[in-house]
């Protein structure tokens, strides 16, 4: 995979978001539109954008990804979530369908 993309999942996972943020940044500018790892790498962003509550920023990000690859199941697993978070769960279930 990528390797801003690898520290960046670490430092995710240690609840380190703030500095996930700059690598998963690092991974995407890094990475062509049509890359086929682009929308992982934005799901993945999107939910650490998520648990530091900026969540139109994930939503958005997590559009991008669906459009880049409609068979990205991490993205649509992340945006649902983040409607979840934001109280919108009718739009949450909505998503998984």
């Amino acid at each position: 995979m990528n390797l801003y993309n690898e520290e960046a999942v670490k430092l995710s996972k240690a609840d380190q978001h703030e500095s996930a943020l700059t690598n998963f940044e690092r991974a995407i500018s890094g990475s062509a539109e049509g890359d086929v790892l682009l929308p992982i790498f934005l799901a993945n962003r999107a939910h650490s954008l998520m648990a530091v509550g900026r969540l139109d920023e994930a939503i958005a990000d997590c559009v991008r990804a669906i459009k880049a690859d409609p068979k990205c199941l991490l993205a649509y697993i992340v945006h649902s979530k983040v409607y979840a978070y934001k109280g919108k769960l009718g739009q949450a279930l909505d998503i998984l369908k």
